[in-house]
């Protein structure tokens, strides 16, 4: 979660924003459990070949462009010409697109934060084709899968699987609550906790059970193990998911955490669950240098002042 969108998630929170996070349910469908377990080892998929003598002779420029198969590799033209795409690409077009997906970081010459940007606009492209792509979640499994890629772009797969889950077919489905659990367990990267979050939101939907989501982003606070990225997710998990026992927890953040980013999501903690024995806590985090800070404790000191108006 990029620091503006964990800023206006602490806020809502904060501010007793209820309409954050919900979502219309699509589909109703029944809810799958989640298994976590250690992933088994398997074999890398085999990506699709880079190009052929047919594809290159039949593409449009702007697929060229955008695969990086023509003289500009720059990234703002690539990028301009993928969100020009329409919603009813051909089906060579839509296979080049995939094959790109495939390409590693490593073979090509844009930095991660530009070269992932782009595939990350060409699913988003794929997904809003006319024309359901049901191959896109067995895609996104396998390159989750394959360690090989980037663990930026392997990421990226995690949240769009989360996205796509509900247009996807019963078999793709569970390939994706597997892929989900695994992904857990990837504790020392921002992976886990992306996991996490995609489970929530399917969990908001009714998709998987919304205890066990909740026992799994509670029990994730006091795992050593767990980086404090994936802890800041768990906080906010909590408090979307109404889980009143990460209260202790985030006590304990504020008062002696020195990672802000987890403080910031420890004091929308406070705000949503605290009394008036965390002003404390708060009025000091108020008084920090820190704005970051400052902007949630002030809110989250209005909102527990705010409850015990209410219930006096």
């Amino acid at each position: 979660m990029r620091l503006i969108e964990l800023t206006l998630f602490v806020w809502l929170f904060v501010s007793g924003y209820s309409g954050y996070g919900q979502d219309v349910v699509k589909n109703e469908k029944s809810v799958a459990p989640i298994l976590i377990q250690t992933p088994a080892k398997t074999a890398a998929p085999a990506a699709p070949a880079e190009s052929s003598p047919k594809m290159d002779i039949l593409l449009p420029r702007n697929i060229e462009l955008i695969i990086g198969k023509t003289e500009e590799t720059g990234y703002l033209p690539r990028l301009k010409a993928i969100h020009q795409l329409g919603k009813d690409l051909q089906p060579g077009q839509l296979e080049a697109l995939y094959d790109f997906l495939y390409t590693k970081l490593e073979k090509q010459g844009l930095p991660s934060l530009e070269f992932n940007a782009l595939k990350n606009d060409i699913v988003i492209v794929l997904m809003k084709q006319r024309i359901r792509q049901n191959a896109l979640a067995g895609h996104l499994v396998k390159m989750y899968n394959d360690k090989s890629f980037d663990s930026v772009w392997r990421d990226y797969c995690i949240q769009f699987m989360g996205q796509w889950y509900e247009y996807s077919n019963a078999d793709d489905m569970e390939q994706i609550r597997k892929a989900l659990s695994a992904a857990l367990t990837e504790k020392q990267s921002s992976i886990s906790g992306t996991a996490l979050n995609a489970l929530k939101d399917l969990a908001k939907k009714k998709f998987v059970d919304r205890k066990e989501i909740s026992n799994i982003a509670y029990n994730m606070l006091s795992d050593k193990d767990q980086s404090d990225l994936n802890k800041t997710t768990a906080l906010q998990v909590c408090v979307s998911l109404d889980d009143r026992r990460a209260l202790p927890a985030a006590r304990e953040i504020v008062g002696n955490s020195r990672n802000v980013t987890l403080k910031m999501s420890a004091i929308a903690v406070l705000g949503a669950f605290g009394d008036r024995s965390d002003l404390e806590q708060l009025n000091k985090c108020l008084q920090s240098t820190d704005v970051r800070l400052k902007i949630p404790a002030q809110a989250a000191i209005a909102r527990i002042n705010k409850a015990y108006k209410l219930s006096n």
